[in-house]
């Protein structure tokens, strides 16, 4: 099984245990706490990646951690059982499969939008309305540049792909034509 479809897995119980103490914002702080203290410290990451420590020195590295931390109970919970499991080099994948589905509860999704020449204040407003009109969901965009499109737009919204490009249109009237 791939690490993340594991990660996902722990994302969810976290997530569903959050939901019921209505602390999920709390929780994903706290991941990102001890998430980003694993990821800026590579000593850190690696002594409790390492087979050689034993158990016990990990759990008590990690309650060290979590006390500094004051991390919310739950996810002081969550870390000891990831370290029993040996399952804390997940923690990277399991704090962005949380965020995932802490934005799919909220409605909130990320928009990546490749557009022919850059857009003003204004334009970028409408077409985010457009999208959150279309999709359903409150939505950042990340607006790119690319040349190499003709004119229009192409947007990707989790799986969804919305091709408003010149392009597009160009090879669905050549298409037509060709159908006749």
């Amino acid at each position: 099984m791939s690490s993340m479809v594991i990660a996902k897995r722990y994302a969810k119980a976290l997530m569903n245990l959050a939901v019921k103490e209505n602390s999920v914002e709390q929780v994903g702080e706290g991941l990102d706490t001890l998430a980003d203290a694993l990821v800026e410290s590579a000593e850190f990451a690696a002594a409790l990646a390492d087979p050689k420590v034993p158990q016990s020195v990990k759990a008590q590295i990690m309650a060290e951690v979590l006390k500094k931390a004051q991390a919310h109970t739950l996810v002081s919970n969550f870390v000891r059982l990831l370290t029993e499991k040996r399952r804390l080099v997940l923690m990277g994948e399991i704090r962005t499969a949380f965020h995932q589905l802490a934005d799919e509860k909220a409605g909130r999704a990320y928009a990546r939008v490749r557009v022919a020449e850059k857009l003003t204040g204004d334009q970028e407003a409408r077409l985010k309305k457009q999208l959150e009109n279309l999709s359903g969901k409150n939505l950042t965009l990340q607006v790119t540049v690319d040349p190499d499109l003709l004119g229009g737009a192409v947007a990707r919204i989790g799986s969804t792909v919305w091709d408003g490009s010149l392009r597009n249109q160009l090879d669905q009237i050549r298409q037509s034509f060709i159908e006749g």
